[in-house]
């Protein structure tokens, strides 16, 4: 491909930074990255955008919503929640295998699965004031069965084990080597 100076490169590859997509986009002058996801195709979902643009927002806003960043340091950090989705519904697939095998049809299972998840979806938005610590403490009653799943699966490490995932999909999007491959 060949880039005129007035060329305004848009780019959607996450593990590119801006400096390797300028180089690769001379004389382009303006270069913004973006990270649309799937979910934009109904409207769902934001792209993340930088250094923020008024055109890019607006035209990402359209399609379920856009989030300015300032620096590659946080487009980097908000890219690797993405990494996250397979996770997600592996959890669930787990939650609705066990539902299966206690007897419950498999798509009533699959619907209230989804229709709890959905609710639980939009509980940072009916409590804005809220961070996401404060939202696990609502939901996990002291004695209760969502505490003792949560203490579980804290317990065995899980989301220590999610905090490094994360750690190491960061090294790759952000080009970083592996401390521990150091040693």
């Amino acid at each position: 491909m060949r880039f005129r100076r007035d060329h305004h490169v848009v780019s959607l590859i996450a593990t590119l930074s801006r400096e390797e997509i300028a180089a690769l986009a001379t004389p382009a002058s303006e270069i913004t990255r973006a990270l649309p996801m799937p979910m934009i195709a109904r409207r769902q979902g934001a792209t993340i955008v930088c250094p923020p643009d008024p055109r890019m927002a607006a035209f990402f806003g359209k399609l379920g919503g856009a989030v300015e960043v300032e620096t590659a340091r946080e487009f980097d950090a908000l890219s690797v929640v993405t990494a996250t989705y397979a996770s997600h519904f592996r959890y669930l697939d787990t939650i609705h295998a066990w539902l299966k095998g206690h007897g419950v049809p498999d798509a009533k299972g699959r619907d209230y699965i989804a229709t709890l998840y959905k609710a639980l979806a939009h509980a940072p938005d009916m409590a804005p004031e809220a961070d996401v610590m404060d939202l696990s403490k609502d939901y996990a009653t002291r004695g209760g069965i969502n505490e003792q799943v949560l203490d579980d699966l804290a317990g065995a490490g899980v989301f220590e084990q999610l905090a490094q995932s994360l750690d190491g999909v960061h090294r790759r999007i952000a080009g970083t080597p592996d401390p521990a491959a150091e040693d």
